[in-house]
C-alpha cells in the first residue's frame, strides 16, 4: 500500500450521460470521465477506466487527482497481514498500468440526488502468484477479489461547503485476523502538491513535515507550495473498533505526470468475522491551505475518530 498508489459550479446540478448542467450553464464533462457531480465549486468525477473510482476533483480551475495508472486515484484500498500480495485496489490491479480499462467489477454506479454511488469487487493488485519485490509473491487465488465495497460521496459537510463526506462499506467475506483499509487515499499531481503539513484536530495548528513516508496519529494536508491550493482528510467515524491513523507519501518519477504525493486516511482492526462490515465516514476538506486548514478544524469539532 505505500507504494500505490478545473472550474467554479454552481450548486444547481443536473447530471447527464454526456452533459453536466450548472444553474443553466452547461459544460462538457472532463475528457476521460464518465461520471460527475459538482456542487459549491467542487467537482467530482469518476470513470470506467477505474471501475467508477475517483480521478477528478476540481475546485478554482485545479485538477488535484493524478490517473496515471490504477494504483493512484482518490480510491478505497485493502490489505492484510501479507500487505501488497493480498490487496484489493478499488481502481484496478498492477497489470491494468496506464491502460484503458480496470480488472476491478463496477456491480452498480448512480448519481442520483447529486450524490456519488458505486459498489464494487476491487481487483488484487497483483495477480495470482505474481512477484513483488517488496512483499513476495501474490498470495490470493483470482483476479478480483470477494470483498464488496461501497461508497457514498457528498459535497458538502456539516456548514462546510468546501468539505466533501466520503462514505465507504466494506463487506469482509471471509474471517479475517488482521485488516488495513485505506478510507480513502488520495494520489494528486506532484507538480502542484508538494508541501506536507500535519494538523492536530483538536487545535487547528498545522506543521509543516517531510513528504515521508510517515505515518501519525495527525491528518495530513497537502498543498501547493503558494498557499493556493491544498487537500486534506480526517476519519469523522467509524463502526465498531475505534482506530485513524494517517501516512504520507512523496513519489517522485522520472515521468513528470506520473510522480505523485500521497494522504491516506487508515483503518486497521484485528478479529474480524466473516460477513463484518466496516463503515467509515471520512471528510475531505480543499481549497486554499488556510481555507483547507480551516475546514479541518470546524468540522472536527463535530467529532472524529481518535
Amino acid at each position: 500500500w505505500q507504494r500505490k498508489k478545473m472550474i467554479s459550479w454552481a450548486a444547481v446540478v443536473c447530471v447527464f450521460v454526456a452533459l453536466v448542467c450548472y444553474s443553466g450553464v452547461s459544460a462538457q464533462i472532463p475528457p476521460g470521465e464518465n461520471w460527475c457531480i459538482a456542487q459549491y465549486g467542487i467537482g467530482v468525477c469518476g470513470s470506467s477506466r477505474v471501475a467508477g473510482a475517483i480521478d477528478y476533483v476540481a475546485w478554482n480551475g485545479m485538477q488535484f487527482i493524478n490517473r496515471w495508472d490504477h494504483g493512484r486515484e482518490l480510491q478505497i484500498a485493502i490489505s492484510n497481514q501479507s500487505g501488497e500480495c493480498y490487496n484489493p485496489t478499488e481502481a484496478g490491479s498492477w497489470n491494468d498500468d496506464t491502460g484503458p480499462t480496470s480488472s476491478s467489477n463496477l456491480a452498480g454506479l448512480s448519481t442520483a440526488g447529486n450524490i456519488y454511488r458505486t459498489t464494487s469487487y476491487p481487483a488484487f493488485w497483483l495477480a495470482p502468484g505474481q512477484f513483488d519485490a517488496g512483499c513476495g509473491h501474490g498470495v490470493n487465488t483470482a483476479i478480483v477479489s470477494p470483498f464488496r465495497t461501497s461508497k457514498a460521496i457528498i459535497i458538502g459537510y456539516r456548514d462546510m461547503t468546501n468539505a466533501i463526506s466520503f462514505q465507504i462499506s466494506v463487506l469482509v467475506p471471509m474471517a479475517q485476523s488482521y485488516l488495513q483499509v485505506e478510507a480513502p487515499t488520495g494520489y494528486l499531481n506532484q507538480d502542484t502538491f508538494s508541501s506536507f503539513w500535519n494538523i492536530n484536530l483538536a487545535t487547528g495548528q498545522m506543521n509543516p513535515v517531510s513528504g515521508g513516508p510517515g505515518e501519525t496519529p495527525n491528518p495530513v494536508v497537502i498543498g501547493s507550495p503558494n498557499m493556493a491550493y491544498a487537500m486534506g482528510a480526517f476519519m469523522a467515524s467509524v463502526n465498531g473498533q475505534q482506530y485513524a491513523s494517517y501516512a504520507r507519501f512523496d513519489f517522485p518519477n522520472s515521468v513528470a505526470a506520473a510522480a505523485t504525493s500521497k494522504w491516506s486516511v487508515v483503518y486497521r482492526a484485528n478479529n474480524l468475522p466473516a460477513g463484518y462490515i466496516i463503515n467509515v465516514n471520512t471528510v475531505i476538506c480543499l481549497g486554499g491551505v488556510t481555507a483547507t486548514q480551516s475546514c479541518m478544524f470546524n468540522t472536527a469539532k463535530q467529532g472524529y475518530v481518535r
